[in-house]
């Protein structure tokens, strides 16, 4: 997330990028062409390479994009794994990770994906509550700030970390001193699936089981075609995605996000896409670009209410999309779909098509009664 205007409005920004973990990489826009190809010759060697193919964003408008591709290679042998991390680190393991701390909820989520939820000795405070997770797990402590003692405690051999995050970063080294091999993935720096697909190919690769990732990424990709089909021949609503609503204006994604991309995979067109990265907009700016849909994001029901006070209370209320009711809230597990660079993104996909497009796609049933629309009259 970028820096905002004043103090007061950082420390809403930093409390809220703890809470959701906010993405921003380095591609952006739908996907044009994906690809996953894996090759494991019968030799002791056995080279693993994921390919996709997706859209960059550009700070011009939507129709300007280009293509690039991402490329994980790894050389797995019968005594190491060798794997360049996404801060161009080379890490070799002697054997596969069997003892594994997580440092975000994304890759928590993309750790039991793969199936490998019961190699997960410690967390930080936010994937807590993940479905999966073994009940001794330790609590190393939160996303910004974990702690290196309590990372220890839990004896791992592996720690998988966010790339972006300054604290992660800087504890890498004290990490390795004490023995323990510390890989960087794309995490907050994702724009968009190829950059997920690379990290669940990194984890899997780590564990020793590159395959597993090919099953996941597979069947999302079979998930997102099946959508792509539903709304073939369907317009794009333009949709501003908030995750903070306050005097001054409000935070909202822009290109160079990986919700750029689930905008354009749910069917819409990102309304603030000629941003890059989140930023802070003023009132002046949506009523300029008055969006079809405003979807605000939120980590409780009580953030429904609020958000329907503040656009009855603010020069918001003539937008077109409160007139109409498509100023939709989102909170709990939706939102972390929806801010989660992980495999949740297809089910954040159809969600978000769910509310553009209710006539041709249903919400995913874990995600239903986590959302609702704004009526101006009710």
């Amino acid at each position: 997330m970028p820096r905002g205007p004043g103090p007061a409005i950082l420390t809403v920004a930093v409390i809220i990028s703890i809470i959701i973990g906010l993405a921003i990489g380095y591609y952006a826009g739908k996907a044009a062409t994906r690809t996953v190809t894996v090759t494991s010759p019968s030799v002791s060697t056995t080279t693993v390479t994921v390919t996709a193919t997706s859209s960059t964003v550009t700070t011009k408008p939507v129709t300007v994009v280009k293509t690039a591709t991402s490329t994980v290679t790894s050389t797995v042998t019968a005594k190491e794994i060798v794997l360049v991390d996404a801060l161009g680190r080379k890490i070799v393991l002697t054997k596969p990770a069997s003892r594994i701390v997580s440092l975000a909820p994304s890759i928590t989520e993309d750790v039991c994906a793969l199936g490998f939820c019961d190699k997960i000795v410690g967390v930080d405070s936010f994937s807590k509550g993940i479905k999966g997770l073994p009940s001794n797990v330790v609590d190393v402590g939160g996303y910004w700030q974990p702690s290196v003692e309590k990372i220890l405690s839990a004896k791992p051999d592996l720690v998988l970390a966010c790339s972006g995050v300054p604290a992660q970063e800087a504890m890498a080294k004290q990490l390795e001193s004490a023995g323990v091999k510390v890989f960087f993935l794309r995490c907050d720096k994702a724009r968009g699936l190829s950059d997920i697909y690379w990290d669940l190919t990194a984890i899997a690769t780590l564990l020793g089981k590159p395959d597993a990732a090919k099953k996941v990424i597979n069947s999302m990709e079979a998930r997102i075609n099946e959508l792509e089909k539903l709304l073939v021949n369907t317009t794009k609503p333009s949709v501003a995605l908030v995750v903070y609503l306050g005097k001054n204006g409000a935070w909202v994604t822009g290109g160079g996000t990986f919700q750029d991309t689930l905008i354009t995979l749910a069917g819409g067109k990102n309304a603030f896409h000629y941003l890059y990265g989140w930023q802070m907009v003023g009132f002046e700016d949506f009523i300029k670009t008055n969006p079809d849909y405003i979807i605000v994001t939120g980590m409780s029901k009580t953030v429904y209410n609020k958000t329907k006070e503040f656009f009855g209370k603010t020069v918001l209320r003539n937008l077109k999309a409160y007139k109409e009711g498509h100023v939709c809230v989102v909170y709990g597990e939706a939102t972390n779909k929806i801010n989660r660079p992980s495999v949740g993104i297809v089910d954040a996909a159809y969600l978000l098509a769910a509310i553009l497009h209710p006539d041709k796609v249903k919400p995913p049933t874990s995600l239903e009664g986590y959302y609702a629309c704004i009526k101006p009259s009710s």
